[in-house]
């Protein structure tokens, strides 16, 4: 799974028909476009709910409050229709795939479809979607996206698309042929007047009127394989509540002192807003020495940086990979991820991404995983996200139980070839963390991880992963 660069793209309106060509010049230029603002589904968000009342706090004009109101209508609108192309394009790909038999041109066709479901998941993070509500959708496009590229790099080493692979393909098809038929529709409601703005302002809880509409988009009937893209456990939310944040609400005053103290080299801070979720936050718009732009958000709850969302600088790297690790462990450090060990990492363009895990008594928290995202020209950590950690961190009683780790290799099946083995905290399924010994094994092509429960044996999870060409796993 890939960071979200939360980007705007170009409207694109006539683009409703299903059966799209191959991408268009124009749509190969969408990478360069969508660098014209960042962070926007932070910043639109925070402009949609303050609207209102910036009109009647400042004493703006009903005319430039409509002025407002149409531009901002405008941008989401660009973001939608993107969306429908991306969607439209991916359905196309997709079909294509299924039809072909030469490896070269599948091989085509799931590249460019891998990139039609990443530039979806721009679009929908561009849109002002409770994240409650659109989180699955999110999740569909993303898991998506990785399974092509997998197929793909599989093609390249020589493989071949088999049965089950073929047949899970027509699944995904027909799940992104639901998703554009419901696009499609809500198109026309916009047609005849649907505002997404004022949809976006009719609040209920921790959600509102256009992201319930949207959340319907969505398909969890297809069955993905069961792989590791985005590291071990990557989004594992185990609780519902909030168990990493307990003391007292700070200002906006002091979360700003405190993102002043992490961000040294800011030379500007702009406060945006609030936001009101499952995490009470501070925004910010930070515009660092480098001229990064970053968009922050702080918990109202103790004050802890809770996302960075950002583009890093383009050009010659300035540090390496080791730079970029220690940065990034210093970092989760200062936001009180204790005695933190990089358990995944990903190289992509100027760019480091890592997954950082917390440890206790020498066992590897897998549930209390945070995200960085480490820019190798500037050196600054332009994302971050410690929602999995707040959610879930908590004083724990662990035990390494009466499991060795020598007594778990062994019970590893003898086609597989042992690599390593641990101690973690494995979240598992009915919202179970349970402390297991993981074991890295290899065979049958691939690399495998096995979940022994350490108090009695019991095998309770098999992952395999999935290694690419275009990054590398540290486990």
């Amino acid at each position: 799974m890939k960071k979200i660069n939360n980007d705007i793209l170009d409207t694109k309106t006539s683009s409703l028909s299903s059966n799209n060509e191959d991408i268009s010049p124009k749509d190969k230029k969408i990478k360069k476009k969508n660098k014209i603002i960042t962070g926007l589904a932070i910043t639109t968000g925070i402009l949609a709910l303050s609207t209102t009342a910036l009109g009647i706090g400042f004493g703006i004009a009903d005319s430039k409050a409509m002025e407002y109101h149409t531009k901002l209508e405008n941008v989401y609108q660009s973001n939608f229709y993107s969306l429908i192309d991306s969607v439209n394009n991916l359905e196309n790909k997709l079909s294509k795939t299924i039809s072909a038999t030469g490896t070269t041109y599948q091989r085509k066709t799931l590249l460019e479809a891998s990139q039609n479901a990443s530039e979806a998941e721009i679009s929908i993070a561009s849109l002002p979607l409770s994240q409650n509500d659109i989180q699955d959708t999110v999740r569909m496009v993303n898991q998506i996206s990785g399974y092509t590229t997998t197929l793909a790099d599989n093609l390249a080493n020589g493989g071949k698309l088999s049965d089950d692979e073929i047949s899970t393909l027509i699944k995904v098809h027909q799940s992104v042929v639901d998703l554009q038929n419901q696009l499609n529709e809500f198109a026309r409601k916009m047609e005849r007047g649907y505002s997404i703005l004022d949809a976006s302002l009719r609040l209920d809880a921790d959600s509102n009127s256009f992201s319930r509409a949207i959340s319907s988009l969505k398909n969890n009937n297809v069955e993905y394989p069961t792989m590791i893209y985005d590291g071990p456990f990557s989004d594992s939310v185990v609780n519902s509540e909030i168990k990493g944040l307990s003391g007292e609400k700070i200002t906006k005053e002091d979360a700003q002192e405190k993102l002043e103290l992490q961000y040294k080299n800011a030379v500007k801070i702009d406060y945006q807003g609030e936001t009101n979720g499952n995490f009470s936050t501070y925004n910010y718009r930070v515009t660092n020495s480098n001229e990064e732009e970053l968009y922050v958000q702080m918990t109202q709850t103790e004050g802890h940086i809770l996302t960075i969302s950002g583009a890093g600088k383009t050009g010659n790297e300035s540090i390496d990979y080791e730079n970029a690790k220690n940065i990034a462990l210093e970092f989760a450090s200062l936001n009180g991820v204790e005695d933190g060990e990089v358990v995944w990492n990903d190289t992509i363009k100027e760019d480091v991404y890592l997954n950082i895990a917390p440890k206790q008594n020498g066992i590897i928290l897998y549930p209390d995983l945070v995200k960085v995202k480490v820019n190798l020209v500037s050196g600054t950590v332009v994302g971050y996200d410690a929602t999995s950690y707040f959610t879930n961190h908590t004083n724990r009683t662990l035990s390494k139980g009466s499991l060795s780790l020598e007594k778990a290799k062994a019970q590893v099946p003898s086609k597989f070839a042992i690599v390593n083995a641990r101690y973690v905290l494995s979240p598992l399924d009915y919202n179970r963390e349970v402390v297991c010994v993981e074991v890295e094994a290899t065979g049958e092509g691939s690399t495998y991880y096995f979940y022994y429960n350490v108090n009695n044996g019991i095998l309770e999870n098999v992952l395999k992963v999935i290694q690419t060409d275009d990054g590398s796993l540290l486990m």
